[in-house]
């Protein structure tokens, strides 16, 4: 293990010196920042690599020169840029960025770079390396809770289940990525086009799960917001391709050459082995179908010329050996039928070798990892759910609780205001008690006695006539006297021992009690009716002075009396 890793940094060491002594780089590009360096590595790449190489190795100086190490894994990320026809160079250059930044810890890092070597890897058909580097990045990924790169590596793992054939694997993981993506607030560009390459990739799984509808009633979706977008060359792709399950041979054929250029040499960052072979397959399957055999032998032998470049495969892709295969035993050309045998054997040699090993192995770990985390997710959801559910036992023992206090409580209140009924039924009102007070009564020193006895006369004469059944104000029953405010509020306090507005009130509901309980026709007025009639502006006035003086209010007293005189006249008329 030691002299493993010791290997590793002396073959890291030399990689490192070997590029840093590679090109004297002009004074000019180092004063340049870190951002202009990789535009202009970018905007070269296509078209200078010579040029995209000495601002790479301007990037790795700075980097190196200031001790980055993050700076210095991203110089071997664009190195690696530059060999993307050879599978050696490009994976030595991604091994540099991964040694260099698998201990950075920042945004994405090191997840990053162990996600471009699982696509490298990808890329040169080595599927087993690749799935252990997105292992490796999504265990970063759930460490570091970097949710936007789970679900990107995710989508990356399920392009990979699809290059395995297995398509119901691939589609749950794109669905899981899709409703990610759709959930996201706010998208910038980069969540839209991530969101419409993983509605490509699923209307592809659809497709090749033979499920078509779902793939057309997707690829119109994806169609319709792609438009005007990088990526919407790839739903006129797989327009093409549905066309040809359609039997639309010709308009496959129209369709798909019309987006070839753009999958030839896409946009950087879209470039894609499989749709390429994909069109190439297609393409010649629609030409098959409508007769042209020498086209369509030419776009299967471009798929071998893939293969063979790259050590590219498809399982779908395995198709276009067996037309090659079929068509020179059609025209006894031993030789070329030999040729493709051997070709069809190697691929499915490493097929079977490379996806086995994949598949028995390394998915099993993804899985395991997958079921774990989704075991995580339920054990979270039931603890959630029986904290809610007792919360939820909480409020209803509350509300439990505070209903039956209600319920004592209200029961309470109808006994007494029963109690208190009973009582004003057995109550006499007698309208002229104190009528008869003593000469030795007590009264107000600063009222003579003529004045005095003139005052309560009138006063007993004023509740006999029931005067006080109109509006009035102790001022305007003063003056109808012939005496004052001040000196009527004395007598009154003296000897009703109460308040003038008290006086009035109490005399009011003296007489309403006895007026509810001799007279039916009373009984039905409403109590705003009732208020008006006694001299009360309101209702709300006339319930509260009956509350003060009975302790229960006229609607109840009315309810309840009501009650009694229709159950005494029933048992009357038995």
């Amino acid at each position: 293990m030691y002299l493993k890793l010791l290997s590793s940094i002396v073959i890291f060491s030399i990689s490192f010196i070997s590029y840093g002594q590679s090109f004297q780089v002009p004074d000019s590009l180092m004063q340049k920042t870190y951002k202009q360096l990789s535009e202009d590595f970018h905007t070269n790449l296509d078209s200078n690599k010579s040029k995209a190489r000495l601002y790479a190795q301007a990037y790795f100086n700075k980097g190196k020169n200031s001790k980055d190490s993050s700076r210095i894994a991203w110089s071997y990320v664009y190195k690696s840029l530059l060999y993307n026809d050879s599978k050696n160079r490009k994976i030595e250059a991604l091994d540099s960025a991964v040694f260099f930044g698998k201990n950075i810890v920042k945004k994405n890092h090191p997840e990053v770079f162990y996600n471009k070597r699982a696509i490298a890897f990808g890329e040169f058909g080595d599927l087993n390396n690749s799935f252990k580097d997105y292992l490796t990045a999504l265990d970063h990924s759930r460490k570091n809770n970097n949710v936007p790169y789970i679900y990107l590596l995710k989508h990356n793992i399920a392009n990979l289940k699809r290059k395995l054939g297995k398509y119901d694997e691939a589609k749950r993981l794109f669905i899981e990525c899709i409703t990610y993506e759709k959930s996201i607030k706010n998208k910038t560009k980069r969540d839209t086009i991530s969101y419409l390459l993983t509605l490509t990739e699923l209307v592809s799984v659809y497709r090749l799960n033979n499920q078509i509808d779902s793939a057309k009633i997707l690829n119109k979706e994806g169609a319709k917001f792609s438009k005007g977008k990088p990526v919407g060359f790839l739903f006129d792709l797989n327009d093409g391709v549905l066309d040809y399950h359609d039997q639309e041979y010709s308009t496959s054929v129209k369709k798909i050459k019309t987006v070839l250029p753009k999958i030839i040499n896409p946009e950087r960052g879209y470039e894609s082995t499989t749709d390429l072979i994909n069109a190439y397959l297609y393409l010649g399957n629609s030409n098959k179908s409508l007769g042209e055999i020498s086209k369509s032998i030419n776009y299967f032998k471009k798929i071998d010329s893939i293969s063979k470049t790259l050590n590219y495969f498809l399982p779908e892709s395995r198709s276009a050996y067996i037309e090659l295969v079929d068509y020179y035993k059609s025209i006894d050309d031993h030789t070329n039928q030999l040729l493709y045998i051997n070709k069809l054997l190697s691929a499915d040699s490493i097929l079977t070798k490379n996806y086995r090993i994949v598949s028995d192995k390394i998915l099993r770990e993804f899985d395991t990892q997958e079921l774990l985390e989704q075991k995580q997710k339920i054990i979270a959801s039931l603890e959630k759910e029986n904290n809610r559910i007792s919360s939820q036992n909480i409020i209803i023992l509350i509300f439990l609780l505070l209903s039956l206090i209600g319920i004592g409580y209200y029961y309470y209140r109808q006994q007494l205001y029963k109690k208190r009924f009973l009582k004003l039924l057995h109550q006499i009102s007698d309208q002229n008690q104190k009528k008869n007070q003593s000469n030795d009564d007590p009264s107000p020193s600063s009222i003579n006695k003529k004045t005095l006895d003139k005052l309560l006369n009138k006063l007993q004469q004023f509740e006999e006539k029931k005067e006080f059944l109109r509006p009035l104000t102790s001022k305007d029953l003063a003056k109808s006297f012939g005496s004052n405010s001040s000196y009527l509020s004395k007598v009154v306090n003296t000897f009703k021992e109460k308040s003038f507005s008290n006086y009035i009130n109490d005399l009011r509901i003296d007489f309403v009690i006895d007026k509810l309980n001799d007279d039916s026709i009373f009984r039905k007025y409403t109590v705003q009716a009732i208020a008006q009639e006694i001299g009360f502006n309101n209702s709300e006035a006339f319930s509260k002075a009956f509350y003060k003086k009975t302790g229960i209010y006229p609607s109840y007293f009315i309810k309840k009396l009501e009650k009694q005189k229709n159950s005494k006249s029933n048992q009357s008329s038995r």
